[in-house]
């Protein structure tokens, strides 16, 4: 394919993506442009289907729905740019450093053929004031070793602070790029490694894990009566509750929207469903209201799916027969736990 078939299928996207965001409600920014190129373009499968499934509920995307599929689909990539430029950094800083040790080597190396020179010069000839010429040059030499040895003390503990420095910002960036910005919880990336890992371990050492997920009820209602700000406060108010209601080796995901995540470790089936029931009967009790308006947002409820991982399953069975338990509640009326039935081994 030569250059102009290229920026012929490139235009042809683009003129397939823009009605298609501006039909689904979907801001015309950088990152939303290249999820829905990318879907348009038919690269993407997974995303393609993801895309589908959020629009059969809503034909209208939030803008915490948008994010949260870029985040899901892309955020790979500016990590991978992060990790690039930290690694360029930190190979600029081992360069200056080997060029100073060597310059510094070299340098003693001279110093120490001169002192070997000088000491060759002592005799029992020499005259008064030769022998103080030869002692200033030994010590100019030494003061001047001494001074190097400093210098390269200095620069190597300056490059240590500067590494470490770069340490510390390339876990943050790996943090980053595993939390969800408007929430703070983990992401679906988050989520995904360690429910792979979890399960893995299952299989070798038959650890109980349990995974919830949940979904707001009704939550378009709220954004399409009091917009996405407000939105936005409600999954927040909901992500603290559910942070606040685990213990600190579980973890809780913004799994995507209105969708959350909960990976439980050392927990049984019947001790995961009281605690899903427990955060169902706390986000129900909430009474939230508008922060500009004091307006009552009414009764915000979730529903809930939960399953255990039963060892071999697998962690795609196991995650589809969550969203199953999870569907089931929805289609018994919402605001209530469901039991995942076993998996099919």
């Amino acid at each position: 394919m030569d250059y102009s078939e290229l920026s012929d299928k490139a235009a042809e996207n683009m003129r397939l993506a823009l009605p298609l965001m501006k039909k689904h409600g979907v801001p015309m920014t950088p990152d939303n442009y290249a999820v829905w190129y990318e879907h348009v373009s038919g690269a993407n499968a997974e995303l393609s289907e993801k895309l589908q499934a959020m629009l059969t509920d809503n034909p209208i995307l939030t803008e915490s729905q948008c994010t949260g599929v870029y985040e899901q689909f892309f955020n790979v990539e500016r990590e991978l740019v992060q990790v690039v430029e930290m690694r360029q950094e930190l190979a600029r800083l081992l360069k200056e450093v080997i060029s100073f040790v060597y310059s510094t080597v070299a340098h003693t190396d001279r110093s120490n053929n001169h002192l070997a020179e000088l000491l060759t010069r002592i005799n029992r000839d020499m005259s008064p004031q030769e022998v103080h010429e030869v002692v200033e040059q030994i010590l100019d030499e030494t003061r001047q070793a001494m001074t190097n040895g400093e210098e390269l003390s200095e620069r190597l503990n300056t490059a240590v602070a500067e590494v470490q420095t770069l340490k510390k910002e390339l876990d943050q960036s790996k943090r980053e790029a595993k939390t969800d910005t408007l929430t703070g919880l983990a992401n679906r990336k988050a989520f995904d490694e360690l429910v792979t890992k979890v399960t893995q371990d299952a299989d070798n050492s038959g650890l109980d894990v349990c995974i919830l997920f949940c979904d707001l009820d009704i939550f378009k209602e709220v954004n399409d009566k009091h917009g996405h700000l407000v939105g936005d406060q409600v999954l927040k108010v909901v992500s603290n509750t559910l942070k606040d209601s685990v213990k600190g080796r579980d973890l809780v995901a913004r799994y995507g929207g209105e969708e959350f995540s909960i990976i439980l470790l050392n927990t049984s089936l019947q001790n995961a469903k009281i605690l899903a029931d427990n955060i169902r009967k706390e986000i129900a009790s909430k009474r939230i209201q508008r922060k500009d308006t004091r307006e009552s947002l009414g009764q915000i409820t979730m529903s809930f799916g939960v399953a255990r991982y039963v060892p071999t399953e697998g962690v795609e069975s196991f995650m589809q027969r969550a969203d199953r338990a999870l569907y089931m509640s929805k289609r018994k009326g919402r605001n209530c736990v469901s039991e995942a039935p076993p998996p099919i081994i």
